[in-house]
C-alpha cells in the first residue's frame, strides 16, 4: 500500500525538525550526568548507550525520510527516536526528583522538563500521536512516581497540569500547521490554475495572431488576384484594338504590294507602247477598283495612329503597375501623392469605370515621407471602397480626389455618392475584422489596415464623415516632407 501524501508531508517535516531536538536532548543528557548523576539509578554505560542508540535511530530515519520519503516505515522509525530521546529525559528528571527530594536542582529539572515539552509541542506538530505520545512519555515519569510516593506530590501534579495543557496547545500547533499546510496548497493550485490560464491566454493571443496573419495575407492575394484581373481587362482592351489595327494594317498593306505590282506592270506596257493611252487609263481606274486604294489611302494612317495610342495606353498602365507596387524599403523616402493617385486610379480603373466617374483635384502639394507602397494600398483600399459603395446604390455616382496643403499637413479626400454609412457603426468601421459586407466578400482588414499605415506608421490621422444615402468622405492627413 503506498504512502499517502500527508504522511509523506509529516514525515518529512518532522525530519527537518529532528535535527534540533536531537541537539536538544544530548544537551539536555549531558546536564543531568553533570548535576545529578546517576539520576536513573542505572550506570552512565548502560544509560548512554540506550541514549545513542535512540539518538542512532533518529538520525538514521532522519536520513532515509528526506532521502525516500514514500518508503515505509519512515514515521515509525522517527516516532521511535523522538518518543525513546524523550523518554529517557522524563525518566532522568523523575529520577533527578526521587533522589533529590524538593530540592533547589530538582526545581531546576522540573521546569527544564517543561521547556523541553514546549519544544516538542512544536517540533512535533506534524504528526498529533507522535506529539501525544512523546509529551506523555516525557512527563508521565514523573506524574507516576509522585503517585507511587517515590517523588515530590507538587511536582506530580506540575507535571499532569503541564501534560493536560501542553497536549491541548499541540493540538492547536498541529491544526495551525496543517492549515497552512492547507492554505499553501490552495496557493499552489491558485497559481498553478493562473498559469494555466496565463498559457491559454498565450495561446489564444498566438492563435489569433496567427488568424490574423492569415487573414491579411487572404487578403492581400485577394487584392493582388483582384488586381491582376483589372490591369488584364485594362491591357486587354487596348491591346485588342491594336490587334485590330496591325491586321488591317498588313492586309492593307499586302494590297498594296499587290496594286504597286500591277501598277508596276502597267508602267512597263505603257512603256513597251504595248497598250494604248485609252486602255491604261481605263486599267489605272480598275486597279485603283480591286485594290480599294482610296480606302487604303484613307484609313490606313488612322490604324497606325490607333495602334500607337494602344501602345501608349498599355505603357500607361504598366507604368503604373511598376509604380503601385514598387519595391518596399525599410527606411521612408520622399513621394509625390499626386502621382501615387494617379498610379492607384490606372490599377483600378476596372473597379470605378463601369460604377462612377473619377473626378480629380489634385492641388499644388510638397512631397511627403512616407513608405510609398503602403500608402498605394490605402489609396487602393479606399477607392475601391467608394465604387463598391456606389455599386451598391445601382446608380451611375462620383468618386471625387482631392489634394491640397493644410499648414504643415498634407491632406488628401476620398469621396463617393454611395449609400453612405450607418451612424450607429460608423465608430466601427476602423475595428480589426468588422465588415458590412456579405461573407466571402470581406475580410474586415481593409480599413483596419489603412488606419494602422496612417496612424502609427506615419503618424498621420484618418477620419470619416458619412451621411446615409448621400455618401461617404475618408480624408487622410500627413506630415509634409
Amino acid at each position: 500500500m503506498a504512502v499517502s501524501p500527508r504522511a509523506q508531508l509529516a514525515a518529512t517535516e518532522l525530519a527537518k525538525r529532528s535535527l534540533s531536538g536531537t541537539a536538544g536532548h544530548v544537551l539536555m543528557l549531558a546536564t543531568v550526568e553533570l548535576f545529578a548523576p546517576h539520576a536513573l539509578g542505572l550506570p552512565f554505560a548502560f544509560v548512554g548507550s540506550m541514549f545513542a542508540l535512540a539518538l542512532g535511530i533518529r538520525i538514521y530515519a532522519r536520513h532515509r525520510t528526506l532521502a525516500h520519503p514514500a518508503a515505509h516505515g519512515n514515521l515509525a522509525l522517527l516516532a521511535i527516536g523522538a518518543i525513546g530521546c524523550n523518554l529517557l529525559w522524563g525518566l532522568a528528571v523523575a529520577g533527578v526528583e526521587v533522589r533529590a527530594s524538593a530540592s533547589l536542582s530538582a526545581v531546576i529539572y522540573a521546569f527544564l522538563l517543561c521547556g523541553i515539552a514546549s519544544s516538542s509541542i512544536a517540533a512535533l506538530a506534524p504528526h498529533a500521536r507522535i506529539q501525544q505520545a512523546g509529551l506523555a512519555v516525557l512527563t508521565l515519569p514523573g506524574v507516576i512516581a509522585a503517585a507511587s510516593g517515590y517523588g515530590v506530590p507538587a511536582f506530580g501534579a506540575l507535571h499532569a497540569i503541564f501534560l493536560v495543557y501542553t497536549v491541548v496547545l499541540g493540538t492547536v500547533a498541529g491544526r495551525e500547521f496543517w492549515n497552512t499546510v492547507t492554505v499553501n496548497e490552495q496557493l499552489r493550485a491558485a497559481a498553478a490554475a493562473e498559469k494555466r490560464v496565463a498559457e491559454q491566454l498565450r495561446e489564444e493571443i498566438a492563435q489569433r495572431l496567427q488568424m490574423e496573419i492569415e487573414l491579411r495575407q487572404a487578403q492581400k492575394l485577394e487584392a493582388i488576384g483582384r488586381l491582376a484581373a483589372g490591369i488584364a481587362h485594362e491591357i486587354n482592351t487596348p491591346v485588342q484594338f491594336i490587334t485590330d489595327s496591325c491586321t488591317f494594317l498588313a492586309d492593307g498593306i499586302r494590297e498594296l504590294e499587290a496594286g504597286m505590282a500591277d501598277y508596276h506592270k502597267l508602267v512597263e506596257d505603257l512603256a513597251g507602247l504595248r497598250v494604248p493611252h485609252d486602255q491604261a487609263v481605263a486599267r489605272a481606274d480598275k486597279l485603283e477598283a480591286d485594290h480599294d486604294m482610296a480606302f487604303l489611302r484613307e484609313h490606313l494612317g488612322d490604324a497606325a495612329a490607333r495602334s500607337l495610342e494602344g501602345l501608349g495606353r498599355v505603357t500607361k498602365i504598366v507604368r503604373a503597375t511598376k509604380d503601385f507596387a514598387s519595391h518596399r524599403a525599410e527606411a521612408k523616402a520622399p513621394a509625390n501623392l499626386n502621382t501615387a493617385i494617379e498610379s492607384t486610379l490606372v490599377i483600378c480603373h476596372h473597379e470605378t469605370g463601369g460604377v462612377a466617374d473619377v473626378e480629380k483635384e489634385l492641388g499644388l502639394i510638397p512631397d511627403v515621407l512616407c513608405h510609398g507602397d503602403e500608402l498605394n494600398q490605402v489609396f487602393l483600399n479606399l477607392i475601391v471602397n467608394a465604387a463598391h459603395a456606389i455599386g451598391d446604390t445601382n446608380k451611375h455616382g462620383l468618386i471625387k480626389i482631392k489634394t491640397w496643403v493644410a499648414g504643415e499637413w498634407v491632406k488628401i479626400a476620398i469621396s463617393d455618392t454611395g449609400s453612405g454609412i450607418r451612424s450607429e457603426i460608423l465608430d466601427k468601421i476602423f475595428d480589426p475584422f468588422f465588415t458590412t459586407k456579405p461573407v466571402g466578400k470581406g475580410s474586415g482588414q481593409g480599413l483596419a489596415i489603412a488606419r494602422s499605415i496612417i496612424v502609427q506608421k506615419h503618424g498621420g490621422t484618418l477620419d470619416v464623415a458619412s451621411q446615409t444615402g448621400v455618401g461617404t468622405t475618408f480624408t487622410i492627413a500627413l506630415p509634409a516632407a
